[in-house]
């Protein structure tokens, strides 16, 4: 995120013994979705398809916050306008190796893509995902992203390495 370190700091700790590979820019990051999606996706991987909407395109959302992950992780309340809604549910986190690539960096909304943008060479195809880093972004419902995200489009670019389960 920026403002915590934590996750920047423990990139090599969660690596399931493997080392990150830099030249694809892979990160530890988080996923949060219900414990029927986490059975999905440990058996099947990362699917942007199930997607059904996104401020930044129809893909698979990641963030180094664990606050922000833990927006969607009951399947009563999803999404940021119920982040103070602690409701008892069982929550599940995906702790997962994700290649991001060239990242895009977006500076507004991007509701309906279904992959990253093109490059400014089309030649060159498109991004390989997007990133939204804190600040102020054209068309987000509060003007500004608090949180880092990153949406990726192509389920070979993430793996889940562990699933965490809680109940507030």
């Amino acid at each position: 995120d920026g403002v915590f370190p934590c996750m920047a700091e423990s990139q090599q700790t969660f690596n399931c013994g493997e080392t990150l590979a830099l030249d694809v820019d892979e990160k530890i990051l988080l996923h949060g979705t219900s414990s029927d999606n986490a059975d999905a996706i440990v058996r099947e991987g990362f699917d942007h398809r199930t997607c059904q909407n996104g401020l930044y395109g129809l893909g698979v959302y990641f963030a180094c916050a664990a606050c922000k992950s833990h927006q969607y992780t009951c399947e009563h309340f999803k999404g940021p306008q119920h982040r103070r809604l602690n409701h008892a549910c069982e929550r599940t986190l995906i702790i997962a190796r994700v290649a991001l690539g060239d990242s895009y960096v977006a500076t507004g909304t991007r509701k309906n893509d279904r992959r990253p943008p093109l490059r400014s060479d089309s030649s060159l195809g498109t991004y390989d995902s997007i990133m939204v880093k804190p600040g102020l972004i054209t068309g987000h419902q509060n003007q500004e992203q608090i949180h880092q995200e990153h949406v990726i489009f192509d389920r070979e670019q993430a793996y889940p390495c562990f699933v965490v389960q809680y109940r507030l």
